[in-house]
C-alpha cells in the first residue's frame, strides 16, 4: 500500500492535469529557436509537486545507464600475468611485442649466464679448497681417534665347570672337616665329582704344567698354572701392531693354602696357548711368552720372535689363551704391550689401569693334602682323620721344581 501524495502549499493554486496525447503529430514550430515542448506525462503516473526551479529536464538530457559489468572482469582487472610481468620485468607490458620477445630474451640469457657464473664459481671454490678442508678432516679425525685407548683388553676366567682340565690340583684356605674328608674319599676319583664338591667350600683350581718341547731360549723351568683367555680389540680407525708383550711382576709372596687335593696327570698334557714362566720369587725375571702348541714345530718356539698382532683398521680381534706358570710363590703381575702406530711407538698395560693378574702356587707344607692316583685309592697326609686311605704309602708331598739358569 503506496501512500498518497503531499498536498500542495495553501498559497499555490493545485497543478491542473495534463493534456491527453494527441493521436497526430504536432506541428513543426516555424522558428528553429523555440524551446521543445516536455513530452506528456503518463496519464497513469500520479501528479508531481510544482517545483521552484526551471522546467523539467528532458528526457533525452537524463543520465544513461551504465554498461553492464564484464562476467568475466577482465575489462576493469589486470590479468596475474600482467601483475607479475610488472613485478619482475618493470615497463614489460608498455613494450611493442616484438620488444617485448627480444626483453624476455634478455632477461632470460642474463638469468642463464648468472646461474652458471654462479655454479662455476662454486665448483672453483670446492676445487681449490678440497686439499685443505680434506687435510683438516683427516687431522680431526685422527685426533678424536687418537683420544680412545688404541685397544681393549678383556680377561675371561676358564669355566671349569665346563672345560675342567684332565689334572688339576684343587686349594682352599682352611681344612676339610672330617665329614668332608670322608665324602672325598669316598669318590671314586671322577674329575667333575671331586670339582662339583670342593668348589662350594671355596676351591681353586691350578692346573699342572703343560708338557712344553724344550724352549727356544733353553729355558727348562716348570710349574703350575692358572689359565685365562685374553682377548684384544681395537676400534681405531688407523691400524696399529702389537710386537712384543712381557710379563712384570708385581709382587710374590708365599702360598698360604691350608689343604691341598691333587689329581695327577696320568701322561704328558698340552693345551694350545701362550706360556709365560713366572717361576721364582720376586726377583726372578719372567720368560716368554711361548707358544704352546703340542705337535706343530713351533711349540716352544718364543712367540713375537716370528709374529705380530695386527688391531684396528677394521682388523678382526686376537684371542689368545694365556698359561702363565708359578712356582714357589705366588704373584700378582701384569702385562705391557709394546705397539707402534702412525704416531710412533708407545705401551699399554694389561690389565688397563691399576689391575693385576694373579697366579696361585701350591705350597709345599699343607695342612691336609689328598691325592688320587690313578691306579690305586686316596692317599691322605697331614691333619687328617682318615687313616686308611690307601694310597698313602704311595705320594709324597709336592716339591716346586728345582730352578734352572735360563740362557741369555
Amino acid at each position: 500500500m503506496t501512500n498518497p501524495p503531499p498536498a500542495p502549499p495553501p498559497d499555490q493554486p493545485p497543478a491542473s492535469p495534463p493534456e491527453p496525447p494527441s493521436s497526430t503529430a504536432p506541428a513543426t514550430p516555424p522558428s528553429s529557436t523555440a524551446p521543445p515542448e516536455p513530452a506528456p506525462a503518463s496519464p497513469s503516473a500520479p501528479p508531481s509537486a510544482p517545483s521552484s526551479a526551471s522546467a523539467p529536464v528532458p528526457p533525452s538530457a537524463s543520465v544513461p545507464p551504465s554498461a553492464p559489468a564484464s562476467p568475466s572482469g577482465s575489462a576493469t582487472e589486470p590479468k596475474a600475468w600482467a601483475v607479475l610481468a610488472d613485478e619482475r620485468l618493470p615497463g614489460f607490458r608498455r613494450l611493442a611485442p616484438k620488444q617485448r620477445a627480444v626483453y624476455a630474451t634478455v632477461v632470460a640469457v642474463i638469468v642463464v649466464v648468472g646461474v652458471l657464473f654462479a655454479y662455476q664459481a662454486n665448483v672453483l671454490l670446492d676445487r681449490s679448497t678440497a686439499t685443505d678442508r680434506a687435510r683438516s678432516d683427516r687431522q680431526a679425525q685422527q685426533a678424536v681417534d687418537r683420544e680412545q685407548a688404541a685397544f681393549v683388553s678383556t680377561v675371561t676366567p676358564l669355566d671349569y665347570d665346563r672345560d675342567l682340565p684332565e689334572a688339576f690340583t684343587v686349594l682352599l684356605d682352611r681344612p676339610l672337616t672330617e665329614g668332608e674328608q670322608a665324602g672325598l674319599t669316598a669318590l671314586t676319583g671322577d674329575r667333575s665329582e671331586v670339582w662339583e664338591l670342593l668348589k662350594p667350600l671355596g676351591g681353586r683350581v691350578v692346573e699342572h704344567a703343560s708338557y712344553v718341547a724344550p724352549f727356544e731360549d733353553g729355558n727348562e723351568n716348570r710349574g703350575h698354572a692358572q689359565t685365562f683367555d685374553l682377548n684384544l680389540n681395537s676400534d681405531r680407525a688407523a691400524g696399529l701392531t702389537i710386537n712384543n708383550m712381557t710379563a712384570v711382576k708385581d709382587s710374590c709372596r708365599v702360598p698360604t693354602a691350608q689343604t691341598v687335593v691333587t689329581l695327577p696327570p696320568a701322561g704328558a698334557e698340552s693345551r694350545q696357548g701362550l706360556l709365560w714362566d713366572l717361576t721364582g720369587g720376586p726377583t726372578d725375571e719372567p720368560h716368554g711368552p711361548y707358544v704352546l702348541d703340542e705337535g706343530e714345530p713351533r711349540e716352544g718356539q718364543l712367540y713375537f720372535r716370528r709374529n705380530v698382532v695386527e688391531l684396528g683398521n677394521g682388523q678382526s680381534n686376537m684371542a689368545f689363551r694365556i698359561q702363565p706358570e708359578v712356582s714357589t710363590h705366588t704373584c700378582e703381575w701384569h702385562i705391557v704391550a709394546s705397539y707402534t702406530d702412525t704416531t710412533g711407538a708407545h705401551e699399554q698395560r694389561i690389565p688397563s689401569g691399576a689391575g693385576t693378574f694373579t697366579t696361585e702356587a701350591i705350597p709345599s707344607q699343607p695342612v691336609q693334602y689328598f691325592e688320587r692316583p690313578p691306579t690305586s685309592g686316596w692317599g691322605c697326609l697331614g691333619a687328617v682323620t682318615q687313616q686308611d686311605c690307601p694310597a698313602t704309602g704311595y705320594i709324597r708331598l709336592p716339591k716346586p721344581p728345582a730352578p734352572r739358569p735360563v740362557p741369555d
